[in-house]
């Protein structure tokens, strides 16, 4: 059959996100997967919210957004602000062992996540500044909170921890950053977190990096679709992923719009899209 006319899936944005695991279910799979030798398992909750885990069994979250409080507070009350995706894992259920922030933006450092985060002397936090005031606000003990700077790191056997630059997307909140992963074997992972152009984003070059997620959505001063790919063209990753572009109605960007951008800036840069609830290796 000639396909050469239909619409292409990933052209059709937004569409419902189907529950497929219950909040339990769902981080007891991330809690039992087993990493093969120097790959990276590595899972997409939404916005920036992601899920890593390494070969050694060691499980990382970034700017974990697991409420609404961005629209209802801790209300729960739903509006016209609220999330499009469903909350994969309820804060009571999350299990990492290392959380990264990236700024303090609520979408980024929730508190109502923090707050009903019951693991919190037992997960190490590392954040910039404004990010360590929500943790400690929140119930985090002081000796769980790792202050970060960009280009200071962060070393456990296997893991290395960098942050980067990234500039600011409103006055309010002045310590965005970037970090960068280098696991077990060699390979690099980046996170843009949520920043506006910049020249200064090409030092993350330097770290060799293997695959990457930048945010794609535009709205609130972030890179745009053809912003970020002019990015990963300075970076050269071999993997670049879209991220913050589905979570808030007003704020939605299709990551086809990315991946169109990327093919003209950074052909040789392979765009890849995670389904929410599978894991992908890298």
């Amino acid at each position: 059959m000639n396909t050469s006319n239909q619409i292409p899936d990933d052209i059709i944005f937004p569409k419902p996100v189907p529950v497929k695991l219950t909040s339990a279910e769902f981080i007891r799979a991330i809690r039992a997967f087993s990493v093969p030798s120097s790959l990276t398992a590595m899972w997409h909750l939404g916005q920036n919210s992601w899920v890593l885990k390494t070969e050694e069994g060691r499980v990382i979250a970034i700017d974990p957004y697991l409420t609404d409080f961005c629209a209802g507070g801790r209300t729960g009350v739903r509006n016209d602000k609220s999330r499009i995706l469903p909350v994969f894992i309820e804060p009571e259920d999350f299990d990492v062992d290392i959380m990264i922030l990236t700024h303090g933006h609520a979408d980024h450092t929730d508190p109502w996540t923090i707050e009903r985060y019951p693991r919190k002397a037992n997960t190490l936090f590392l954040a910039p500044w404004q990010s360590t005031l929500v943790l400690k606000d929140a119930g985090v003990p002081a000796n769980r909170i790792e202050l970060m700077h960009p280009l200071q790191t962060w070393k456990e056997e296997g893991l290395e921890i960098t942050g980067c630059f990234a500039e600011p997307t409103s006055n309010e909140e002045l310590n965005h950053m970037g970090f960068a992963f280098r696991f077990s074997g060699g390979r690099v992972y980046y996170n843009s977190g949520d920043t506006a152009k910049s020249e200064l984003l090409s030092h993350v070059r330097d770290f060799g990096v293997h695959w990457m997620s930048i945010c794609i959505n535009g709205g609130y001063h972030n890179l745009s679709h053809w912003e970020a790919a002019e990015i990963t063209a300075l970076i050269q990753p071999k993997i670049a992923i879209p991220a913050h572009y589905d979570m808030m109605p007003h704020n939605v960007q299709s990551p086809h719009m990315f991946k169109k951008s990327l093919s003209l800036l950074a052909p040789q840069v392979e765009y890849r899209k995670l389904d929410y609830y599978e894991a992908a290796l890298f």
